[in-house]
C-alpha cells in the first residue's frame, strides 16, 4: 500500500510539475484539459481503490495525504495564472484601496486612475469598463495582501494557497468532530479543482470557503453565535453564502441574527458608501457574463424555440423563483440538528449553482467541502462535477456550440445525482439530537427532523 501511495503521488507531482512549466495552458486548450483529466483520473483511482485502505491507518496516511496536497499547491506558486485573469483585478483593487481610493468609485478605464496603470497589472485586466464586483471582505484581503506583497502575483497566490491549507485543516477537523472518516479530507486535498483554480489561477473564492467552514466548525463545537461573524465574512466574499444566513438564523434564532446584522453593516461599510457604483458594476457583469450554465441552459434553450425574443428574461425570472422557493424550503421546518443544517446548506448551494446563468469552475469550490462533511460517505455526484466542470474552458474557444461538450460535462453529474436521490442520500435521516444549543439560542427545540417532515429535497420528495 505504501508503494501504491508513493507511485500515485509521484504521478501527480510530475503532472503538476509540467503544469508549472507551461506559460500558456489554454493555448491549446486541449492540453490543459488533457493534463487535468490525467490528474483527475489518478485522483479518482486513489479515492476508489486506495482510500479505503488508508482509512484503516489514519495515523499514517492522514499526514501524508495533507502534506502531499500542500506540496501539489506550492509547486504552482510561481507559475503564471494562465487560465484566468481575475487575479489582476484583485491586485488592481488592492492597489487603489492602499492609495486611499475606494475601488467601487471608478472603473479601471476611468482617466482619473491613469496614474495607477501599468503594463504588468492594468494591461491584462478584463472588463476594464466595469466597476468592481468584488465585495467588502474580498476587498479587505486584496488591500492587506497588497500592503504585504505589492503587485506580486506569486504573493497574492501564496495568500490564497495558505487559505486553502486552512480549508484542508478545517475539513479534517470537522470530519473528526463529526466522527466521520478523517481521511475523507483526501477528496479535497488531492482534488485537481482547488489545486488548479487556487494555486494556479489564484482565485479568491477560497477565502470565503475558509470562513464558511470556520462557521460550520464553530457550530459543530456548540458555539453557534460566534459563527455569525464568520458567515457574514464568507458572504461578503461571494454572495452564495448569503443564502445560508437564513438557515443559521432559523436554527439559532434572534441572538445569531443580531450578531449577523451588526457584522453585515460594519464589514460591508466600504461597499455601502459606494452602493450605486457597486450595483452598477454588478448590473454590467450580470448582463453580459453568461457562461456554462446547467439547468438554466436547458430551460433557456427549450423556451428559445417557442419565444426566442423573451426566453432569457423568462428563464432568469424562473431561476429567481426557484432560488426564492429554495430559501423558503430551507427555513420552513425547524432545524433540530447540525446534520440537518448541513444537509439543507449543501442542497441550497447546489441548487443555486445549477440554476444561475453562469457556473465557473471555481464556484464549485463552495460546494465540494460541504459535500464531504455532510455524510460519512462523500457525495460522488459533486466529486464528479469537480472533474467535468473544467470543460467550461472550451467556451473561450467557441467549442461550446457543440452540444455534446455540455452533455459530457453534465450528464455524468446528473446521472450520479439521480442515483443518490433514488437511494435516499439527500433525504433527512434520524440521528441523535444536538444538546441545548439551538433551544438556548432561541432556535429550534431539541428533537430531530425526520424524513417525513416535508423538508427533504423537493425533487426527491415531490
Amino acid at each position: 500500500m505504501h508503494a501504491a501511495f508513493a507511485a500515485t503521488a509521484v504521478c501527480l507531482t510530475a503532472t503538476y510539475a509540467y503544469v508549472a512549466l507551461r506559460h500558456s495552458l489554454l493555448s491549446p486548450v486541449w492540453l490543459y484539459l488533457l493534463l487535468y483529466a490525467a490528474a483527475f483520473g489518478v485522483y479518482v483511482y486513489v479515492g476508489i481503490r486506495l482510500l479505503p485502505h488508508f482509512q484503516k491507518r489514519p495515523d499514517i496516511y492522514l499526514p501524508l495525504i495533507i502534506v502531499a496536497g500542500c506540496i501539489f499547491r506550492l509547486m504552482l506558486l510561481h507559475s503564471p495564472p494562465s487560465i484566468s485573469t481575475d487575479i489582476y483585478r484583485y491586485v488592481w483593487d488592492g492597489r487603489l484601496t492602499t492609495h486611499g481610493i475606494n475601488p467601487y468609485q471608478w472603473s479601471p478605464f476611468d482617466p482619473r486612475l491613469r496614474a495607477f496603470r501599468d503594463a504588468a497589472i492594468w494591461y491584462p485586466l478584463e472588463y476594464k469598463y466595469y466597476n468592481t464586483v468584488y465585495m467588502a471582505a474580498s476587498q479587505a484581503v486584496f488591500a492587506l495582501t497588497y500592503l504585504l506583497v505589492g503587485s506580486s502575483l506569486a504573493g497574492y497566490k501564496l495568500v490564497y494557497i495558505l487559505f486553502d491549507f486552512g480549508v484542508i485543516g478545517l475539513i479534517a477537523t470537522i470530519l473528526k468532530e463529526r466522527k466521520f472518516p478523517v481521511t475523507n479530507v483526501y477528496w479535497y486535498a488531492w482534488c485537481p479543482l482547488p489545486i488548479m483554480e487556487v494555486a494556479l489561477a489564484g482565485h479568491q473564492d477560497v477565502v470565503g470557503v475558509f470562513f464558511m467552514l470556520l462557521a460550520v466548525l464553530i457550530v459543530v463545537r456548540k458555539r453557534p453565535l460566534r459563527s455569525g461573524l464568520c458567515m457574514v465574512v464568507a458572504a461578503f466574499t461571494k454572495g452564495f453564502a448569503f443564502l445560508l444566513l437564513p438557515l443559521f438564523v432559523r436554527r439559532y434564532g434572534k441572538p445569531f441574527a443580531k450578531w449577523a446584522v451588526v457584522a453585515f453593516f460594519v464589514i460591508g461599510l466600504p461597499m455601502w458608501l459606494k452602493l450605486p457604483q457597486f450595483l452598477h458594476g454588478m448590473a454590467q457583469y450580470l448582463s453580459t457574463v453568461h457562461v456554462n450554465s446547467g439547468l438554466f441552459y436547458l430551460v433557456n434553450k427549450a423556451l428559445r424555440s417557442v419565444i426566442p425574443a423573451y426566453s432569457y428574461q423568462i428563464t432568469s425570472r424562473l431561476s429567481n423563483i426557484v432560488l426564492l422557493y429554495m430559501l423558503w424550503w430551507s427555513v420552513k421546518a425547524e432545524i433540530r440538528s447540525d446534520q440537518e443544517l448541513l444537509r439543507r446548506a449543501t442542497i441550497l448551494i447546489a441548487v443555486c449553482l445549477l440554476t444561475v446563468p453562469t457556473l465557473f469552475p471555481w464556484y464549485v469550490l463552495w460546494l465540494l467541502p460541504l459535500a464531504l462533511i455532510f455524510r460519512p460517505k462523500p457525495a460522488a455526484s459533486f466529486i464528479a462535477l469537480s472533474g467535468s466542470v473544467v470543460l467550461m474552458y472550451l467556451y473561450y474557444y467557441d467549442y461550446m456550440i457543440l452540444w455534446w461538450f455540455r452533455a459530457l460535462e453534465y450528464v455524468p453529474f446528473f446521472a450520479l445525482l439521480w442515483g443518490e436521490v433514488r437511494a435516499g442520500y439527500w433525504l433527512a435521516s434520524p440521528e441523535p439530537v444536538d444538546a441545548g444549543e439551538a433551544g438556548g439560542a432561541g432556535g429550534a427545540a431539541d428533537s430531530d427532523v425526520g424524513a417525513g417532515d416535508g423538508s427533504a429535497l423537493p425533487l426527491a420528495a415531490k
